[in-house]
């Protein structure tokens, strides 16, 4: 029976033996784990956000005056030029009005240079003669207008763009306000995007924007030329628009665009990884190889990127800082690095 329980109880010895020396931080056996050389430096605060493409210019066309489309000068999708003509509408009734107008401007001259000589002779009033000579400044006021009413009946194009689908056909009566067509200037994009209002004070206006877009594997970069002057009440956000030289027209206005801009860069600066910073109710630690050995240093933290931390005090370039297995060690313990 002695023997019987003396078998039974030292395994169970054997097993505290190993429990209390696999605690035990003095003990020959190590963890592995991964580590890194602390290195000084360049650390850049990016800012992650979301935008939208837009044309440099867009309008919709439409008419000042009423009346019968008489023919159309474009198609659809194709570049104009500034100044080209797109629509002519019925103006034969004005054209017959400033005909009119004319030979009585023409009569009016002929009966104003006859009382000129008139006049100088003393054959007729001051009086008759100024009447007819303001006779003549009401006909020239009335072709100018005339003139004005028949360059309204042709819509042209305000500035150089792509002109998109028509939405009206020869022989329509067109109204003033309804749409003609959409004209988008896209060589010049603007991206219109929202920062927190945080970053008022980071001078954002000309830092550089680098920009996706679906179905594009390249990076595009803008430049940011506008910035609102208030801050949106709601989002508490600020408007910041960027300009983008779109001069091949890859890009379409209304694309959703995924952008990061830089909103600080310094140099020199030593940065640990996140995963590698042990949070306390004091301040942070950070575990340090040396000698075999993990110690567990206090440090103090700066600025913090997506996925770098700096560090102002504690860690020194060169130092082993361990990256892995953080909640396994102890101070003192032994390790070694893969």
């Amino acid at each position: 029976m002695v023997v019987v329980v003396v078998l039974l109880i030292l395994p169970k010895l054997s097993l505290f033996s190993d429990a209390e020396l696999s605690n035990d931080p003095t003990n020959n056996s190590s963890l592995f784990v991964s580590a890194i050389v602390v290195k000084a430096g360049i650390m850049e605060n990016i800012l992650k956000s979301a935008g939208t493409l837009l044309a440099s210019e867009e309008v919709v066309l439409t008419t000042e005056v009423s009346g019968i489309v008489r023919s159309i000068h474009f198609e659809e999708g194709k570049r104009v030029q500034k100044g080209d003509l797109l629509i002519s509408m019925d103006d034969s009734e004005l054209l017959a009005h400033r005909d009119k107008a004319l030979h009585q401007k023409a009569l009016i001259e002929q009966t104003l240079e006859r009382q000129r000589i008139l006049l100088e002779k003393e054959a007729i009033s001051r009086e008759s003669f100024d009447k007819i000579q303001t006779d003549l400044l009401v006909i020239d006021s009335e072709i100018e207008l005339l003139n004005t009413q028949i360059q309204k009946k042709q819509i042209k194009a305000p500035f150089d763009g792509i002109i998109g689908f028509r939405s009206i056909s020869p022989g329509a009566y067109l109204q003033p306000g309804e749409s003609i067509a959409r004209l988008v200037k896209s060589n010049l994009l603007r991206i219109e995007f929202s920062v927190p209002e945080r970053y008022q004070s980071a001078n954002l206006e000309g830092r550089r924007v680098f920009f996706s877009v679906a179905g594009f594997e390249k990076i595009f970069e803008a430049q940011v030329y506008a910035i609102e002057p208030s801050v949106d009440a709601n989002t508490r956000s600020l408007l910041l628009r960027a300009l983008y030289n779109n001069e091949d027209l890859r890009l379409a206005p209304g694309m959703f665009a995924d952008l990061s801009i830089i909103i600080s860069r310094d140099e020199d600066v030593i940065q640990l990884p996140s995963e590698a910073i042990i949070p306390q109710m004091d301040g942070e630690q950070v575990y340090i190889y040396r000698d075999g050995k993990a110690e567990l240093h206090t440090i103090k933290t700066g600025r913090r990127t997506e996925r770098n931390v700096a560090v102002i005090d504690g860690v020194s370039v060169g130092d082993t800082v361990i990256t892995s297995g953080i909640l396994q060690l102890r101070d003192g313990m032994s390790v070694q690095i893969k």
